[in-house]
């Protein structure tokens, strides 16, 4: 068992001594992942959430509308966060609380995106984690949504 993590160049510290969330986490901590959204994985998310709205799915639509073609889902930019919470933080204890978030600028099927998260909220009184997120286009760093993320460390 590995009881140290590396993420994004913040040391985690071991998880067995773990009494409360500051044993685990550290304020400023970041997470950060490239990815993108295929069309499969919208035509998918679309026979899921039952969204057919052409915005998402019809490029002449979308173009008639001033983007560049299909909009990525928002909620489908949003499974980032339940990423973060379920998969990149150093241990399985946080369950997500809620999130608010902001849609800047649409994202396009295909186009490489940098997920960005930050710990600014540590509390070992109520084990609330406070995240400040962003979701970035790599090729011109334009920030295309922001959110701030809660979850809470239940060991």
């Amino acid at each position: 068992m590995q009881l140290n993590t590396e993420i994004s160049g913040t040391a985690a510290k071991p998880i067995h001594q773990a009494v409360s969330a500051s044993d685990v986490y550290t304020l400023d901590s970041v997470f950060s992942w490239n990815f993108s959204f295929s069309q499969s994985e919208m035509l998918a998310f679309e026979s899921l959430s039952q969204d057919h709205n052409p915005i998402h799915a019809d490029s002449n639509f979308a173009k008639s509308k001033g983007f560049e073609g299909p909009v990525v889902y928002g909620v489908l930019l949003s499974t980032q966060i339940s990423r973060l919470i379920g998969q990149e933080l150093p241990d399985v204890n946080v369950m997500l609380v809620g999130y608010s978030i902001d849609f800047l600028k649409p994202a396009f099927i295909d186009q490489k995106l940098t997920f960005h998260a930050k710990l600014i909220n540590c509390s070992d009184a109520t084990g609330m984690l406070e995240f400040k997120c962003s979701i970035r286009d790599q090729e011109s760093g334009k920030t295309l949504c922001k959110s701030l993320v809660r979850g809470v460390w239940r060991p």
